[in-house]
């Protein structure tokens, strides 16, 4: 993953807090360069996921309690 495509640019990934597919697209484009917003409608999850992408990758990562399924979200 030496090729930063995403440098300079921001991605906004839902429902990345899991172990599943969101996550895996959040980390690859933070690996890519990206400035990521990471969210999910578990508070404490998504604040943990974002430290550890930012870690593994040295990114910019931005965690977001966000419930898709609520209007007011």
């Amino acid at each position: 993953m030496g090729i930063k495509e995403f440098q300079g640019r921001v991605a906004l990934v839902t429902a990345a807090a899991g172990q599943g597919i969101g996550r895996a697209i959040a980390t690859r484009l933070a690996a890519e360069g990206a400035e990521v917003i990471l969210t999910d409608s578990h508070p404490k999850r998504v604040v943990a996921a974002a430290g550890e992408i930012a870690e593994l990758t040295g990114a910019v990562v931005h965690p977001k309690s966000l419930d898709m399924g609520r209007r007011d979200d």
